[in-house]
């Protein structure tokens, strides 16, 4: 919209019209009231005043006792398209064991609880507040847990210990639900600009941290594979020492890739660009060398070596995900 106008009226009272296409959508009319929020120094938000705290978006689904994987799935969907009321209504009795499906599913979504319940209608309500989901809050947390996966990985081909990788997959429960977390947060955030703002985010950020939690979901998945391909091997691999040395390197990685997208707007993702691309050169010649060993001795040895690379590449993303950010900028 072209710049307006300030107009002063009486002592110090400064007025600036509302453009008339602007007004015409939002039905005002002469006397109706609008609202005015400070977002941040140097920017207000005017909207149409509602009078009154707008009503919780709500959906409710179905349940007529058959497939409940579907009502689960349902229910997933309307937490990451961010309903803060979701009701399951059911033509029958909710079985014992639905509702142990159901408690599972509300397990990997942070912040829903549930409100009531009785024997055919569970009521879930989402209690945070989106200004308490700060996306960058969010991606440190997981980029903190996969760090520490992959540095129990790397401790437990060092010591030998299959039960220590048994604890990996674990961790990587934590990641899931900080992924839909993080989507639920920045769709909120595209809906509503003043929750963007109070982020300090752009639409193309938002983006940003969207592909971003794709990355570091897929990540973990792919550590979580390593270990149990490894955990296969009986914690004792014949290449545990090497794979050691990778999965190290590849913790560094993930450090590194983090530190690159967040300071994205300092200009340090081409500087973390070139470490990543040293690193991971490093494990993918690591690779490289396992590979020629001369086979027979048995394990799932191409199996491994596939997941490590694809957590090298997956990492390789991130790192560069922070360079076209900073490109765009």
């Amino acid at each position: 919209m072209p710049a307006r106008k300030a107009i002063e009226m009486g002592r110090g009272t400064i007025l600036v019209s509302l453009p008339k296409e602007w007004v015409r959508r939002n039905g005002i009319k002469k006397g109706a009231d609008v609202s005015v929020e400070e977002l941040s120094p140097g920017k207000l938000m005017v909207k149409p005043y509602k009078g009154m705290e707008e009503e919780p978006k709500q959906i409710e689904i179905k349940y007529d006792g058959g497939d409940f994987g579907q009502v689960a799935n349902d229910v997933t969907g309307a937490y990451l398209l961010g309903y803060a009321l979701i009701k399951v209504e059911g033509s029958k009795v909710i079985s014992r064991e639905d509702r142990r499906l159901f408690k599972e599913t509300l397990g990997r979504l942070v912040g829903l609880e549930v409100l009531d319940e009785d024997s055919k209608r569970i009521t879930l309500q989402f209690l945070l507040e989106p200004t308490a989901i700060t996306p960058e809050k969010v991606v440190r947390r997981m980029s903190g847990l996969l760090d520490g996966m992959l540095k129990d990985t790397a401790e437990a081909l060092s010591k030998r210990d299959p039960k220590l990788l048994g604890l990996v997959a674990e961790r990587d429960d934590e990641v899931d639900r900080l992924y839909f977390l993080l989507v639920r947060a920045t769709r909120a955030a595209v809906v509503r600009p003043e929750v963007a703002e109070g982020y300090g985010l752009s639409p193309v950020d938002l983006l940003d941290y969207r592909v971003l939690a794709t990355f570091l979901e897929s990540t973990g998945d792919a550590v979580t594979e390593l270990s149990r391909k490894l955990q296969r091997s009986g914690g004792r691999p014949q290449f545990a020492k090497e794979y050691a040395k990778c999965v190290t390197r590849l913790k560094e990685m993930n450090e590194l890739a983090t530190q690159g997208f967040l300071s994205r707007r300092a200009g340090r993702p081409r500087t973390v660009s070139r470490q990543m691309s040293g690193l991971a050169q490093l494990v993918t010649d690591e690779l490289a060398a396992i590979a020629k060993v001369p086979s027979g001795y048995g394990g799932n040895v191409a199996e491994v070596l596939a997941s490590l690379e694809r957590i090298s590449r997956l990492l390789v993303d991130v790192s560069d995900l922070a360079v076209i950010t900073q490109q765009v900028s």
